[in-house]
C-alpha cells in the first residue's frame, strides 16, 4: 500500500528508498544514506536534490555538512493538494490556449465539410434542445413526425416549442404518420396555424415509425419518441442535408394533397 501511494506521488524505487530511510532514521548525510542503501553517492545526491525541490525532504547544515530530513508524512497531503492546484491551473491555461488555436486547427483541415458535426442528447431535456434548435433555422423546416407518440410522451415540450415557433418567421411543412388522432389534431385548423405551411399523410400501416426527423438550415435532427428512451441527434453536414432534403421533397411530391 505504501509503495503504491508513493509511486503515485512520483517516487521511483530509489527515491522511495531514500525517503523511507530518512523517515525511519531521521536526518542523515547524503554519504551515510548512500552507504546504508548501497547506492552511489552521486545518485543519492541527485535524488535528494529532486526530493528537496518537490518539498519531500528538507536540508540543513551541521558542522559545515548538509543534513537531509524527510518531511512529516502529514505534509505529503499538503504536497498533493499543491500539485492538484498547480495541475488545475495548468489545465485551465491549456483549455484557454486550445480555444484560441481551435479555429486555426479547423482551418488546417482538408475540408471542413468532410467530417459531419454530430451532437447527441438524451432524456426529455434532450428532446427540448433538439426541437428548439430548429428555431434558429433560416430555411423552411421539413419534417417527418409521429403525432401520436409525440403527444403521448412530450406534448408539454412540443406545445412550448410550437408557441415559440409561432412567434418567429420560421415555417414548417410536415410528412405525418396517418392516424385518426393526427387527423383530429391537424384538421381542426387550430394547431400552429401561422407557422405550419402544410402537411401530407404517410400510411401508418405501410411505413410506421416512432420518431421525428427535422430537415433545416444544413442540419438533420432526429428524436425518438419512446418511453424512457428519449434520444436526440443533430447532424450538420451539407451532403447529408441535401440527401435528406431531396428525398423529403420526392416523398412530398408523390403524396396526394389532403382532401
Amino acid at each position: 500500500m505504501i509503495k503504491n501511494v508513493l509511486e503515485h506521488l512520483g517516487f521511483d524505487d530509489k527515491e522511495m528508498a531514500v525517503y523511507l530511510q530518512l523517515l525511519k532514521l531521521g536526518p542523515l548525510r547524503a554519504s551515510t544514506i548512500a552507504y546504508q542503501l548501497h547506492l552511489p553517492r552521486t545518485t543519492v545526491q541527485n535524488i535528494l536534490i529532486r526530493l528537496e525541490r518537490e518539498q519531500m525532504v528538507t536540508k540543513g547544515m551541521e558542522r559545515n555538512v548538509y543534513i537531509f530530513a524527510a518531511v512529516h508524512p502529514e505534509s505529503l497531503s499538503k504536497i498533493v493538494a499543491m500539485k492538484k492546484r498547480a495541475a488545475d491551473t495548468e489545465f485551465d491555461r491549456l483549455g484557454d490556449d486550445l480555444k484560441k488555436v481551435t479555429p486555426e486547427l479547423i482551418g488546417m483541415m482538408r475540408s471542413k465539410k468532410v467530417i459531419p458535426n454530430v451532437k447527441f442528447f438524451q432524456g426529455r431535456e434532450g428532446v427540448r434542445k433538439v426541437l428548439f434548435d430548429t428555431l434558429t433555422s433560416k430555411t423552411e423546416i421539413k419534417d417527418y413526425a409521429n403525432i401520436d407518440a409525440m403527444f403521448q410522451y412530450v406534448r408539454d415540450i412540443n406545445d412550448e416549442y410550437v408557441a415559440e415557433r409561432e412567434k418567429t418567421n420560421v415555417k414548417k411543412r410536415s410528412l405525418l404518420l396517418d392516424t385518426p388522432f393526427a387527423h383530429q389534431i391537424y384538421e381542426s385548423g387550430t394547431y400552429s396555424p401561422k407557422s405550419h405551411a402544410g402537411y401530407k399523410w404517410i400510411s401508418s400501416e405501410q411505413y410506421p415509425f416512432s420518431l421525428e426527423m427535422n430537415i433545416y438550415d444544413g442540419k438533420i435532427s432526429y428524436i425518438t419518441y419512446v418511453e424512457d428512451d428519449f434520444v436526440g441527434v443533430i447532424v450538420k453536414n451539407e451532403h447529408i442535408y441535401h440527401m435528406h432534403e431531396s428525398t423529403w421533397r420526392l416523398v412530398w411530391d408523390l403524396l396526394p394533397i389532403p382532401s
